[in-house]
């Protein structure tokens, strides 16, 4: 690859560097680009641990308050369903650069497991959504007695 001032030439990324710079400006235009929007980060970001009596979820949603977030299960599917409100402090026409994204958002997580929908418990903290999720009895493994 060729140098240009003592770094090392990259023309793919020089190519991302562009394409977020279009993604920038149709965003700050207000153009949706439903192929753009495919390759977009997801979001909310989760996390899901497991053990034998339950799962817990971690979600990031960072200025997303509690009552626009909409969680439920149907069978061994979480859906997270919310929305990320703009800032109403700046103007649209006086951003410099505008990275948080806003909007409606959903996810639907396969669980490894049933869950006991009538202990589910969900709490929101310092943007952080945490979703414990029982496992429902059947899901929980039993042990077996063995006779001689």
């Amino acid at each position: 690859m060729a140098r240009f001032g003592g770094r090392r030439w990259d023309p793919f990324r020089e190519l991302k560097r562009l394409q977020d710079e279009v993604d920038n400006l149709l965003e700050a235009a207000g153009l949706g680009v439903p192929f753009l929007a495919e390759r977009r980060e997801t979001f909310p970001r989760v996390n899901i641990y497991t053990n034998e009596d339950e799962s817990v979820l971690y979600a990031e949603v960072p200025g997303v308050p509690m009552e626009d977030l909409d969680v439920t299960i149907v069978g061994s599917t979480l859906t997270l369903k919310g929305e990320r409100k703009p800032s109403d402090e700046i103007p649209a026409e006086r951003h410099y650069r505008r990275e948080r994204g806003s909007g409606p958002f959903g996810r639907s997580i396969q669980l490894p497991h049933k869950v006991d929908v009538d202990k589910v418990q969900a709490v929101l903290r310092n943007g952080v959504l945490k979703v414990t999720l029982p496992k429902a009895p059947e899901a929980k493994p039993h042990k077996v007695a063995v006779k001689s």
